[in-house]
């Protein structure tokens, strides 16, 4: 069940919260190590509730809400790369998991794990990232951008109604339209307007050239590496994938999956289960694979 972890916070010097889902064995079937998964940049550990259940039906998954989302409680003065991984290190900490881990990342969440993988190598055994392409294309900085200047507005709300809508695929809009302000009021609810702005403002740089776009992450990285992504996704495209799994030292696996925008664990939410579970319970870590399924859960 959710609850409060108290952490060390290294931009305050003192100790804050970050709000946690931990569920599952801590003794997961054949010795699994814990799975920790990082949402996007509005998610909660609400958005994961499904997801959380299935997956840690034999094994430890932890859910949780970074610095910026959600309720998690530490400083916004720094919200950089660089603190999140000090965050995730502080988290296993107090959780007293010392072993490496399985980590799956999504978006926000993704490039925040490539950078824990590369800093950190030996705490990660196998690494799973799902909407982080090797660049964002025109379109996906375009998004951006809109984005940024929906925020401007001082409105969440304006932000969510343009982001949700970008980042869902056709199909599923279409067949779940009538959830998308529900969806959108519960983004609101759960996040505050200063923790989306502070991690939007450090984190959503179009610059691929930084330390930590995830072409320069990716030569850093040891774990055997899943790459996922949706055959419509506009903000990280598909067509980009090839070239990030190329950049890894063993070339990362690729899974496409059709018919589905940005937030495949969303839209197709057990065809990307499926393929999180097969490549972390002992699939090859080499090669490239496509996934032509995925309906909408």
């Amino acid at each position: 069940m959710p609850a409060l972890i108290s952490v060390p916070d290294p931009v305050s010097g003192g100790r804050g919260e970050l709000r946690v889902d931990r569920r599952g064995p801590q003794r997961g079937a054949a010795g699994a190590p814990p799975l920790i998964v990082l949402g996007g940049m509005t998610q909660t550990l609400s958005s994961w509730g499904s997801q959380t259940r299935a997956l840690a039906a034999a094994r430890e998954v932890v859910v949780y809400e970074a610095r910026g989302q959600g309720q998690s409680a530490l400083s916004l003065d720094d919200v950089g790369p660089p603190v999140h991984v000090a965050d995730f290190l502080n988290l296993l900490g107090a959780l007293e998991i010392d072993g490496p881990v399985d980590l799956c990342g999504f978006s926000f969440g993704g490039r925040v794990a490539l950078a824990v993988a590369a800093a950190h190598p030996e705490r990660i055994r196998r690494l799973v990232i799902t909407g982080v392409s090797a660049g964002r294309g025109v379109i996906g900085r375009l998004i951006v951008r809109a984005w940024k200047e929906a925020l401007r507005t001082g409105d969440l709300e304006a932000l969510a109604w343009v982001s949700l809508t970008d980042i869902l695929g056709p199909a599923y809009l279409e067949r779940y339209g009538h959830l998308v302000e529900p969806m959108i009021k519960a983004t609101v609810q759960r996040n505050t307007y200063a923790g989306i702005k502070a991690l939007f403002d450090a984190a959503l740089d179009d610059g691929e050239s930084t330390p930590y776009a995830p072409l320069t992450l990716a030569p850093e990285i040891a774990a055997p590496t899943l790459l996922i992504a949706g055959e419509l996704d506009r903000l990280a495209p598909p067509a980009d994938l090839e070239a990030l799994a190329a950049a890894f030292p063993t070339r990362a696996r690729t899974r496409v999956v059709a018919g589905v925008g940005h937030t495949v664990p969303i839209e197709a939410a057990e065809p990307w289960r499926a393929a999180v579970l097969d490549f972390l319970d002992g699939a090859g870590a080499a090669g490239d694979g496509t996934d032509g399924g995925g309906t909408a859960a």
